[in-house]
């Protein structure tokens, strides 16, 4: 049976009443007052629509539904799609409006929508060749934007603002293209221009996005206080409500607050990999340099963990890393990995017994904070004796299986490494030594963490702290291993009695490391 809604409309348009008709369906299907979308079907097919409605209250009405169109099941939503082009097919003329019912912007929207940005390009040049309009412009811009060609896109957006300098809505899509990539000043000049321009509804998105901007440039604790009073201000502003909780994700440490992920590459391949539900038993990958080991045995574990067998995992790189993963500092330092060739690192240490690497799962599969997991680590400390404790060593390499399945295998490995550094730490502090002298491997980052932290807590730690951070930073290739770097910089942050300038040095650091 049909709704009162559904009724309405339909009689609306049957009477003749097709522009009031359109506009109250399309804005109760809008605001969730209605869910029932036959008559966009019924409507669109209606070959005479344009004759009936005029173009360009049909432009209007598609470009109000698209977001409808876009919740459909798939067969409908394509269905409506096809529908949509064959009524801007039937269109033989057309108006020049500034506006968003814009013929040539409706359909490149259309475009937009359905993923397919270089025929919405073709479109709305079309548009353009006819003249340039102040939502041509914009919708050239942000299909540019589409296309990731950011200078054409800000070309096409400035010149939207010119012919309508009181609507630059459009620089909030730019501002929002470059958050996303972690360009923390592009994106707040482009969020300062909606303010300039001074319309409030875009404003109400643009100010505590530009305040979050200024944050993320310098972390200076003072531009928090200005968007948790930006988001006070306004109790609806949904916006200002979650840059308020990303601010405060963003104060937290990795590897001190909560665990961080590799971001190699072919830890990302694997994570892709899961994410779209493929993955056998036999792979292989190129890279342009060496992987770490670790690594290397986290895909392995992660190919075991999707497929339900064992993996092969066969490795090609570009070059050697360097400096040399195999190499250790001196002859203090940890050898973990032998390496017959730079792709397959092969263990160099024993397996644990079960004893030993029951205790490290144990402290592994609690929820991970340094601080309480270094308190925990002296409990399991006292649980080895002599000799045992070498055996932690043996874990990181044969990590013990999850009680839980609670994570994903390559974060389990680091959860493993992670913890059993900290019971090696409790043991003797010299261990940290050794660790980060060893071969470059994820070890050394709870490892040089931990050392970090211990200088936050007692200042007698920092000379100590300093020189193994020295040592690590040597050590580490800032070509490469932004995984390894950014955990370094994030370690370094954790220093006491430095001044303003180190410490804003490392923040605008951190976030460079992270730009996508």
């Amino acid at each position: 049976m049909r709704s009162e809604i559904v009724e309405k409309a339909q009689d609306l348009y049957e009477s003749g009443n097709i522009r009031e008709a359109f506009r109250y369906y399309a804005s109760c299907l809008w605001r969730g007052e209605e869910d029932d979308t036959e008559l966009l079907q019924v409507w669109l097919s209606d070959q005479e629509i344009v004759s009936k409605a005029g173009e360009e209250a049909v432009c209007a009405f598609i470009a109000a539904i698209l977001f409808t169109i876009d919740g459909c099941e798939e067969a409908l939503r394509l269905h409506l799609w096809a529908l949509c082009h064959a009524v801007f097919d039937s269109m033989t003329l057309c108006g020049d409006r500034e506006d968003t019912s814009d013929r040539y912007v409706v359909e490149c929207n259309l475009y937009r929508h359905e993923k397919k940005p270089e025929k919405a390009l073709e479109v709305i040049q079309k548009g353009l060749e006819r003249g340039g309009t102040t939502s041509r412009y914009t919708f050239a811009g942000l299909t540019y934007l589409d296309l990731e060609k950011e200078e054409e896109a800000e070309r096409y957006i400035a010149l939207g603002v010119v012919s309508d300098p009181k609507n630059a809505s459009a620089y909030n899509d730019l501002g929002d293209y470059y958050f996303k990539k972690r360009r923390w000043q592009k994106a707040g000049e482009c969020y300062n221009k909606v303010l300039e321009a001074g319309d409030y509804n875009d404003c109400g998105w643009a100010e505590p996005s530009r305040i979050f901007c200024c944050f993320m440039e310098d972390g200076e604790p003072y531009e928090l206080e200005r968007l948790a009073l930006c988001a006070a201000a306004d109790t609806g502003n949904d916006r200002g409500r979650e840059l308020c909780r990303l601010a405060a994700f963003e104060t937290l440490t990795p590897n001190v607050d909560y665990l961080d992920s590799s971001t190699e590459s072919i830890i990302n391949a694997v994570r892709s990999m899961r994410e779209n539900g493929t993955g056998s038993g036999v792979v292989r990958c190129a890279t342009t340099c060496q992987e770490s080991p670790s690594s290397i045995a986290a895909v392995r574990l992660a190919l075991e963990q999707i497929s339900g067998e064992s993996a092969a995992f066969e490795l090609t790189a570009g070059k050697a890393q360097n400096p040399p993963l195999d190499e250790t500092l001196d002859e203090e330092g940890i050898v973990l990995w032998k390496y017959p060739d730079i792709n397959t690192p092969l263990p160099a240490v024993e397996k644990p017994s079960d004893y030993v690497s029951g205790l490290v799962g144990e402290l592994a599969e609690t929820d991970f904070n340094l601080k309480s997991w270094y308190e925990a680590a002296k409990q399991y400390a006292e649980k080895l004796s002599d000799g045992q404790w070498e055996e932690l060593y043996g874990v990181m390499v044969y990590p013990p299986n999850q009680k839980s399945d609670r994570f994903y295998a390559e974060e389990w490995l680091f959860r493993v490494q992670f913890a059993a550094v900290c019971i090696l730490a409790r043991i003797s502090l010299r261990e940290i030594d050794r660790i980060c002298k060893g071969q470059i491997d994820w070890p050394m980052i709870p490892a040089f963490t931990l050392a970090a932290w211990l200088a936050a807590q007692d200042a007698s730690y920092k000379e100590w702290a300093e020189g193994i951070l020295n040592m690590v930073q040597s050590r580490i290739s800032q070509e490469n291993y932004c995984f390894f770097e950014y955990a370094y910089i994030c370690a370094a942050y954790l220093l006491p009695g430095k001044d303003e300038a180190y410490y804003t040095k490392l923040w605008q650091w951190r976030q460079s490391l992270r730009e996508w």
